[in-house]
């Protein structure tokens, strides 16, 4: 029965709603599932609601799929906090946790109301039991987090945080436009700054981060280059642009918003839109882009990855626009060093883009602008 599962977004809350029906099972589990994350992902930062309430059992074979399939999917969403709805004192709760706590965090409710209060962090208690991350409560988390962090992280992090202070991002007024380059490139703003202001903008910001991904030119990363590249995230830029080399191993970066990349190709001049082309990916690409960066880095357990399942969503969807005149890059301001790799650039709304009318403002300008 294909109305064994239903599937909404609420925009009022901004959250993906799942119900599963008590007949869900098999291909009427499992597309409706599938076709709520590629929602999820449209939505990106949306939170998830999963409501079990009425779902009292599944098959083993549904099981395997969600471990193997669905849960790899759901983490490359961008979702929020994911929420399971299951009644409290529901013996499932624990077996749910057993199945599937340890491969993805996720808040458990009592029913719909109860998850819009996690949502909002209302009623929410470090020593709450009946909420668990992951098969810990908040506060194990916390601890955990604290010691880990602190031991492994805290050198490069403060490194990173520093160079953000100290290039006074959080001075920047609330009316800028943020457009944030990463890659194996360096970017002289001063054109960039020209056009934006041009566009009304009084005070962009253009921060930009050299990070090296695996490449066939011997080139290699810098030490805490990875943690510099990733904070500059925290300005929640509007804009990001990337590499041919670099964007894949940013995948979750790159904002799913079709219809504002079809509005920006419309409002291209006949000049620039020859040159600018529509930028596809899958989850399984994105997943063959972390393999390639485990194997080139060292990181990651080979003989695990080899064991996994392969990550079936091949779904393309659109998540940014290939500058292809390579010159007409250097105009904008980039200097890109590949000399033997795609040294073309992919820009593209942030997938958290807060501001969507002035992030397509911004881009349609930049674009037309190197024209």
């Amino acid at each position: 029965m294909a109305d064994c599962v239903s599937f909404e977004y609420r925009d009022d809350i901004d959250v993906v709603l799942v119900k599963a029906g008590a007949a869900a099972a098999g291909s009427d589990l499992r597309n409706p599932f599938k076709d709520a994350c590629n929602l999820l992902r449209e939505k990106s930062g949306a939170s998830f609601f999963i409501d079990l309430t009425e779902l009292k059992s599944i098959s083993e074979d549904d099981s395997d799929w969600i471990k193997q399939h669905y849960i790899p999917l759901v983490k490359r969403s961008c979702a929020g906090r994911i929420i399971l709805i299951v009644p409290e004192d529901d013996p499932r709760r624990e077996k749910i946790d057993e199945e599937y706590g340890s491969l993805i965090g996720f808040f458990f409710a009592s029913d719909y109301e109860s998850a819009v209060k996690v949502l909002n962090d209302v009623d929410l208690k470090e020593n709450d039991k009946g909420i668990k991350i992951a098969g810990k409560t908040r506060k194990q988390w916390r601890d955990n987090f604290s010691y880990v962090w602190f031991k492994y992280s805290i050198f490069p992090i403060a490194i990173a945080i520093i160079v953000i202070l100290g290039l006074g991002i959080f001075n920047k007024s609330k009316n800028d436009v943020i457009i944030y380059s990463f890659g194996y490139l360096q970017l002289d703003e001063t054109y960039l700054e020209k056009v934006m202001k041009d566009e009304g903008f009084k005070v962009p910001y253009f921060p930009s981060a050299v990070v090296v991904m695996p490449n066939q030119e011997g080139k290699k990363p810098t030490e805490y280059q990875y943690e510099s590249a990733s904070a500059f995230f925290m300005t929640m830029p509007d804009i990001v642009v990337s590499d041919g080399v670099t964007y894949g191993y940013y995948y979750s970066s790159f904002g799913v918003y079709p219809e504002s990349y079809d509005r920006i190709l419309k409002n291209l001049s006949e000049e620039a839109r020859k040159h600018v082309e529509p930028v596809y990916m899958s989850a399984r690409e994105a997943a063959e882009y972390t393999k390639k960066y485990n194997a080139w880095s060292g990181k990651g357990d080979p003989d695990v990855e080899n064991n996994e399942q392969e990550v079936d969503d091949n779904t393309k969807a659109i998540i940014g626009l290939r500058l292809n005149d390579t010159d007409a890059c250097k105009r904008l301001g980039y200097d890109v060093g590949w000399q033997k790799s795609d040294n073309r650039l992919i820009f593209s709304m942030y997938s958290k883009c807060s501001d969507r009318d002035k992030a397509e403002k911004a881009l349609t300008a930049l674009l037309n602008s190197a024209y």
